[in-house]
């Protein structure tokens, strides 16, 4: 499927007794943590595309909830070869995020990572790459504290 011009980021979490961890994954082709991370094909809602990326890049096989996050980025499309395939005009391209509970979910990772490491904030926060990973993951982190996750997407 062509892919469209926006972006998804999906912050996986688990609860372990009444402690949380973050997984951060390692990918294979730039060997830096990130979150799950992936574009949106022609057609797909962002929703629909987190959904998707998450089971591909986590090999999760039944649903798992899809949280909304107010963290937005833009990246610049020079940095996608389907660039030419969008509108003229298309300069950056919006990021949406999204948190996933995978409490109890066993996951396997796809061939796009090397590695997984479940972490707590601080250290997920060190680790991660990209400013717009450490801005969703400070996002979600203090919603987990407050208590205040959004519903789930359906």
């Amino acid at each position: 499927m062509p892919r469209a011009p926006f972006q998804v980021l999906v912050v996986p979490f688990r609860r372990v007794g009444d402690q949380v961890e973050f997984a951060v994954l390692r990918r294979e082709d730039v060997s830096v943590w990130q979150a799950v991370a992936g574009g949106g094909e022609v057609g797909e809602s962002p929703e629909e595309a987190a959904a998707r990326e998450t089971h591909e890049e986590l090999g999760i096989d039944g649903p798992v909830p899809l949280y909304p996050l107010q963290t937005a980025a833009s990246i610049p499309a020079r940095f996608f070869a389907e660039r030419d395939s969008w509108p003229f005009g298309t300069y950056v391209i919006p990021e949406h995020s999204f948190a996933t509970d995978l409490t109890d979910v066993e996951i396997k990772i796809s061939h796009e990572h090397t590695d997984i490491q479940w972490l707590d904030y601080q250290v997920a926060h060190k680790v991660l790459r990209f400013d717009s990973n450490r801005t969703a993951l400070g996002e979600l982190h203090e919603r987990l504290l407050a208590a205040d996750l959004p519903l789930p997407v359906d």
